[in-house]
């Protein structure tokens, strides 16, 4: 059988997050894989990889609060905003001081506009922006709205390249640490590239539960061993409990009626609702505003349909 959850790869530095997903995908012989939250090729650390019908939860688990652990090179900026990219100026960082970063960085904390790297996936007019910045064509960059929680110095240094800082990053969902960085640099006024990027917690999943590519593709560890079924991997998730009889109408993705519930529903834009025997069926959010107050919430995502509702195969092995 094909197999379905979650795995927490802890992606190796110098390959794509389709590329990783695609590895995994295979060694586990899964039909269909994606992954929540992209990670740079440069970058390494923790990637959610969803196998199966998990990949419907790809989405919801992207979000979450995000940990960094990230080097700048101070005195350069690259096209890229980072070392793969091409050096575009350079100087002499080198009377840089600490307390002039932490009160630079400090000016970035909270809710922050960001223009996304020119080389990144973005989309602009169906075509990701690394596209035209790849073929030299500059395209318009609309800034997005993004979360920046706190940005710690954890080290201060020099090496051949140049001056190094190292930063500890924790943002929300859909922040850039390239721009970030750069925009540091900016503001500092000598410039500044991301050198060295990992991330360690992205949602409710951080570094330790993270298993290494080498450990999957040695063949030192099977693939479904490492699965974390979809019912563990959103246990972070408010939840709501369906007697026997809501069961067919959340699978078919019906208006969720309060007498269906064991208890209250919670209160949020997004939650789980589960059986009685703890799988968890749907993932729902707030009813409509014409709703009737006996509707309790919408279905926005489907885990588990009705056979009715899934193909031959996944109907058969539901027997």
């Amino acid at each position: 059988m094909p197999p379905v959850g979650v795995v927490i790869l802890d992606k190796p530095i110098g390959i794509t997050s389709r590329k990783a997903v695609s590895e995994v995908g295979r060694l586990a012989g899964a039909k269909r894989s994606g992954h929540a939250g992209t990670l740079d090729p440069l970058a390494t650390g923790v990637l959610v990889i969803c196998l199966g019908r998990a990949t419907l939860l790809s989405s919801y688990l992207a979000g979450g609060t995000k940990v960094y652990l990230v080097t700048a090179t101070l005195g350069m900026v690259t096209d890229s905003y980072d070392l793969d990219g091409t050096v575009v100026s350079q100087c002499d960082a080198s009377e840089c001081r600490r307390e002039d970063i932490e009160n630079t960085a400090s000016a970035f904390v909270g809710t922050i506009e960001q223009l996304p790297p020119a080389y990144s996936a973005v989309k602009y007019q169906g075509r990701p922006l690394y596209y035209y910045a790849r073929s030299g064509t500059e395209v318009e960059r609309k800034p997005r709205t993004v979360s920046v929680d706190s940005i710690d110095i954890l080290s201060m240094g020099a090496d051949e390249e140049g001056v190094k800082a190292g930063f500890r990053i924790t943002c929300g969902p859909g922040t850039y640490i390239r721009s970030l960085i750069h925009d540091i640099g900016d503001r500092l006024g000598c410039g500044a590239t991301v050198s060295a990027l990992r991330r360690v917690r992205s949602g409710d999943f951080d570094i330790d539960r993270a298993i290494p590519l080498e450990r999957f593709s040695s063949g030192r560890l099977e693939v479904g061993a490492a699965l974390i079924s979809m019912e563990a991997a959103t246990a972070g998730f408010p939840s709501a409990t369906v007697l026997l009889e809501g069961e067919l109408p959340v699978k078919q993705g019906k208006p969720l009626e309060i007498s269906m519930l064991k208890g209250p529903p919670p209160d949020v834009s997004v939650f789980r609702v589960m059986s009685d025997s703890g799988s968890l069926l749907a993932l729902y959010g707030p009813p409509r505003r014409e709703d009737g107050p006996e509707i309790t919430g919408r279905a926005v995502r489907v885990i588990r349909a009705s056979t009715l509702e899934m193909g031959d195969d996944e109907a058969s092995k539901a027997h």
